[in-house]
């Protein structure tokens, strides 16, 4: 009887692990550069780095919306990072989510003078190169869902309205100022759309609006198309969408309205109605958002 209780509660202890590894795991991305090398052990470079990390994880460090950049050493053992937490996050919900990443990072990548790392709620990288105000989209990478609830109802009228919706958080984010470049919306087609997009704030309007193009464009039809559920990762900026809402409550949520095209009359087809002349019937109202 003793020896079943104890086998029970091994078990349960390894579930519990497994479950809380799992709820990490998926949403962990990572990429270990080689371009720079490796830094060998007890180097000036990973004392650099060893440091860098503590500061990050610091709670003397200034909240700043969850932007992170600092610098430690001397050329060229200097090592320089960017962390970044989700616009939408809380001060402790972000740093408990730099400590978990940047221990899975030292992990995953624990001789690499380059790397980076996204989690669901923030990114982290470092290098010995200067990354601070330097837009760069790659290397880049992309979640996408594969349920039976992925294949929006109508592909094409999703797509439309997504598109719509991003264009317009596009602007928004691009905007921000030098400490928050994120905007987060929603829009309705066939079905309702949360989106989201962000920058790290050192870049430049200019700079944001051409990463989150890259992001929103060929990237986002190649990998994400006909997926009612994606995310593409890049080191400058990143976007997410879904039909569910995967904001935080307290978020500032705009609401887009998205109205679809009326269809473009084809050749031998029927001609166009007639614009109502003064006392005739008038023009049907656009639909607006929940009707």
């Amino acid at each position: 009887m003793g020896f079943s209780r104890l086998f029970l509660l091994l078990l349960s202890s390894a579930f519990h692990i497994n479950l809380s590894s799992s709820e990490v795991a998926p949403n962990f991305r990572k990429n270990c550069s080689i371009s720079d090398g490796n830094f060998t052990a007890n180097s000036p470079y990973e004392a650099n780095l060893n440091r860098l990390f503590s500061q990050l994880k610091s709670s003397d460090q200034d909240f700043n919306y969850g932007f992170y950049n600092i610098s430690v050493g001397q050329s060229p053992d200097q090592v320089n990072a960017i962390a970044l937490c989700r616009g939408d996050q809380k001060e402790n919900d972000c740093r408990s989510c730099l400590d978990v990443t940047i221990s899975s990072l030292q992990e995953v990548c624990p001789r690499n003078k380059e790397a980076i790392a996204w989690s669901k709620f923030c990114t982290v990288r470092y290098s010995t190169r200067k990354i601070i105000g330097v837009m760069e989209v790659d290397p880049f990478d992309q979640i996408h869902r594969w349920d039976s609830q992925s294949v929006p109802r109508d592909v094409n009228d999703f797509d439309r309205a997504l598109s719509f919706l991003l264009k317009n958080l596009s602007v928004g984010a691009a905007t921000g100022d030098s400490l928050f470049k994120f905007a987060a919306g929603s829009t309705v087609s066939s079905q309702r759309i949360y989106a989201m997009m962000q920058c790290t704030p050192d870049l430049s309007h200019e700079n944001c609006s051409a990463c989150l193009a890259t992001a929103s464009g060929d990237r986002m039809r190649n990998f994400c198309y006909g997926n009612t559920g994606c995310r593409i990762l890049q080191p400058s900026c990143f976007l997410r969408y879904a039909t569910d809402s995967f904001l935080d409550n307290s978020a500032k949520i705009t609401i887009v309205p998205f109205s679809p095209p009326s269809p473009t009359p084809t050749e031998g087809g029927p001609p166009p109605s007639p614009t109502p002349t003064e006392g005739g019937s008038p023009p049907s109202p656009t639909p607006t958002e929940g009707s």
